[in-house]
């Protein structure tokens, strides 16, 4: 009488998105008052049980959390029943709110661990810290400083890696999720970088979505516009890269210094990826780049997966 359950992520309902998470917590960010994008979860093959299903919500921001059923047609399975989570954190709440769902059904209880990020408005002084974004997203990592700016000298900050490039370390693809934005509203390419001698070959991976329907620019897991989260480099060593209107920004400094004099050197900040225990989790990265020069470091942030670091100096033997 098990029922399956899929969790669809906020970030991964894209249609081009392709991997799916299946852990039983809810993400969200949203602005203080406003709702946000929704998570969708969908139970199957016992929908009859279901129907009297009923939700309970626990913990300091309960309020601040909506469930509500879908319509039959947005369920592509007919012997499905769908809910969409919604975070929207009252006035005046700003932080991260961490409490429970639970659905009750018959004799079993599912229990949704849910984080949500609430920030004042959008964009400047608005924005969260990127240690509130790294917190929400479950992770337990020393990024080094802890307000919203930093400097941006190449001096490494907590646990951030020192220079490197990195290599698939599986079979399979390489995904690079995005996992959080705060920046300006416009489309952002982004991608991996491949060097030839004295110069690169960019291979673009996505686009990042811009804010005419959303403000994608401000949120948690922001939606791609084309592309993917994944990409296959083969045993190629590479970097990574993002292109704004003004200018690209790259994972390794030396290329930032040699081709945008005017903007930020070390563009990105790149960490190894620990839960929240504290346990680094193999294969796992954040990079998290820098558009301006306030030394926020989460205009674009990244979850990269099945990958190893490789130090500069070694790939250079």
């Amino acid at each position: 009488m098990l029922l399956s359950l899929f969790l669809l992520m906020g970030c991964q309902q894209n249609k081009q998105t392709e991997k799916l998470f299946s852990e039983q917590r809810i993400i969200q960010s949203a602005i203080q008052g406003e709702k946000s994008k929704g998570q969708k979860i969908v139970y199957s093959n016992s929908p009859e049980k279901i129907i009297n299903a009923s939700f309970s919500l626990k913990g300091k921001n309960a309020n601040s959390w909506r469930v509500e059923y879908t319509s039959q047609n947005e369920v592509k399975n007919k012997d499905s029943v769908a809910f969409f989570v919604f975070f929207e954190p009252i006035a005046n709440f700003i932080g991260i709110a961490q409490d429970t769902l639970i659905l009750t059904m018959e004799h079993m209880e599912i229990v949704y661990s849910l984080k949500g990020l609430s920030t004042k408005a959008l964009e400047g002084n608005n924005e969260p810290p990127l240690a509130d974004v790294v917190t929400t997203l479950g992770y337990a990592i020393n990024l080094g400083w802890t307000d919203l700016a930093n400097h941006v000298l190449p001096d490494l900050q907590g646990d951030e890696l020192p220079p490197s490039l990195f290599q698939k370390i599986g079979p399979g693809k390489v995904y690079m999720t995005p996992v959080a934005r705060y920046s300006p509203p416009f489309s952002l390419p982004f991608g991996y970088y491949t060097s030839l001698k004295d110069t690169i070959v960019k291979h673009q991976v996505g686009v990042l979505e811009g804010s005419e329907i959303y403000p994608e620019h401000q949120t948690l897991y922001p939606a791609l516009a084309q592309g993917k989260n994944s990409f296959d480099p083969k045993d190629k060593l590479f970097g990574f890269y993002t292109t704004s209107p003004s200018h690209d920004a790259y994972s390794e400094d030396k290329w930032n210094a040699i081709w945008f004099k005017e903007n930020v050197a070390h563009a990105a900040r790149i960490y190894e990826v620990k839960n929240a225990e504290g346990s680094i989790i193999s294969g796992q990265y954040l990079v998290c780049f820098e558009e301006a020069s306030n030394g926020d470091y989460q205009d674009y942030v990244f979850l990269l997966e099945n990958i190893t670091a490789v130090a500069i100096k070694d790939s250079e033997e």
